[in-house]
C-alpha cells in the first residue's frame, strides 16, 4: 500500500482491535466509543436485520463521527453489492466511513466494483479520492483460493479479514477452543496477506474460555498475526496486551540487541545470542517504536 493516511487515522499495522457493533444498536456503539477498540466496525450485514437496515444507515453518521473524535477508526460491513450493498452506500457514505468491509469477498471483479462504487460516493459527496478503505472478507474455500487476486483488485484494500463461522462450515471443520483446525489456514492467510502488503485480521475467538484465548493469541502473535477481530470487547484489551511490546518485552529484547552486538568469537555458546533470537528481538522494538511515533503525531495533530 502507498495510500497516504491522516495522522489522526491510526495506520493499518497498528489497528489491533476490530470490535463488531450491531448497525441499529446505539448503546452498543456508544460502548464501543468509550471503550478501548482501534477500530469500530458497524455491522450491517449478519448483525442487522434487513428490515432495520434504512434507519440503522442513519445512526452510523453519529456513531462514525464519534469514532473519529475519538481517535478511532470508523468501519462498517455492509451487505454485498448485489443485495443490499449499493443501498448501505447510499445511506452511509455521506458520514465518511474510513473503511468498508466487503463480506464473501470471493473474486477480483467483487472489489473492482466495490472501489468503482465508492469512487462515485466519493465524487458525489464532496470527499478525497481514495480516502476510503476496502477489507474483503474470506469466508470459503473459494476465497482462500482466489486470495491474491482479491487483494490486490484494488489499491484501497488496506487490510484482509478472516471470518471462523461460515469459513469452518464450508469446509466442514469440527471446531474447538484449541483453534487447531484453523492454524493451517491462518498460516496461509498471513502468508497471503503479506505478500499483498496488507493487514491480516485473525478471525473472532467464538469460545467462553479465557484460558484458551490467551493460548490461541499465543500461537497467533508467533505466526505473525497483529490484529483480530472481536465481538466481545471484555477480549479488547487482551488482544491488545498480546500484539503490543509491552515495556517489559522492549526492555528485554533491547537487552537481547545490547548482548548481540557485544558478542565476539570468545562469547560462550551458552551465552551466545543466536541470529533469529536478535532478529524478533528487533522486530518488537521496531513494532513498539511505531507505537511510540503515532501516539506522538496523535497528541500533535
Amino acid at each position: 500500500m502507498t495510500q497516504a493516511f491522516s495522522l489522526l487515522r491510526r495506520p493499518p499495522a497498528l489497528r489491533r482491535s476490530w470490535q463488531f457493533v450491531p448497525g441499529m444498536d446505539q448503546a452498543a456503539h456508544q460502548a464501543a466509543v468509550e471503550g478501548m477498540a482501534d477500530v469500530v466496525v458497524a455491522d450491517l450485514e449478519e448483525f442487522t436485520r434487513p428490515e432495520d437496515r434504512p434507519v440503522a444507515r442513519q445512526r452510523l453518521h453519529d456513531l462514525f463521527a464519534a469514532c473519529k473524535a475519538a481517535g478511532k477508526v470508523a468501519a462498517v460491513r455492509i451487505n454485498k453489492l448485489e443485495e443490499d450493498g449499493h443501498d448501505d452506500l447510499a445511506g452511509i457514505m455521506a458520514a465518511a466511513p474510513q473503511a468498508i468491509l466487503l463480506p464473501h469477498s470471493e473474486h477480483a471483479e467483487q472489489i473492482a466494483a466495490l472501489d468503482a462504487a465508492i469512487t462515485e460516493w466519493e465524487v458525489k459527496c464532496g470527499l478525497n479520492a481514495g480516502q476510503t478503505e476496502i477489507i474483503p472478507t474470506l469466508e470459503s474455500a473459494l476465497a482462500l483460493v482466489n486470495c491474491t487476486p482479491v487483494l490486490r483488485a484494488s489499491p484501497r484494500v488496506s487490510a484482509c479479514l478472516l471470518a471462523a463461522e461460515d469459513l469452518s462450515a464450508d469446509l466442514w471443520l469440527e471446531r474447538s477452543a484449541t483453534g487447531t483446525a484453523l492454524y493451517a489456514i491462518r498460516q496461509r492467510f498471513v502468508v497471503e496477506c503479506r505478500a499483498a502488503g496488507v493487514l491480516a485480521i485473525d478471525c473472532p475467538f467464538n469460545f467462553k474460555n479465557e484460558d484458551a484465548f490467551k493460548a490461541d493469541l499465543t500461537w497467533a502473535r508467533s505466526v505473525g498475526l497483529q490484529a483480530k477481530c472481536v465481538v466481545n470487547a471484555r477480549q479488547t484489551p487482551v488482544v491488545h496486551e498480546y500484539f503490543s511490546p509491552s515495556a517489559a518485552e522492549v526492555a528485554e529484547a533491547e537487552a537481547v540487541l545490547a548482548k548481540a552486538a557485544s558478542q565476539d568469537a570468545s562469547t560462550p555458546d551458552a551465552l551466545w545470542v543466536d541470529g533469529p533470537v536478535a532478529a524478533t528481538a528487533r522486530r518488537v522494538v521496531k513494532r513498539a517504536a511505531l507505537f511510540a511515533a503515532y501516539e506522538q503525531d496523535s497528541r500533535g495533530a
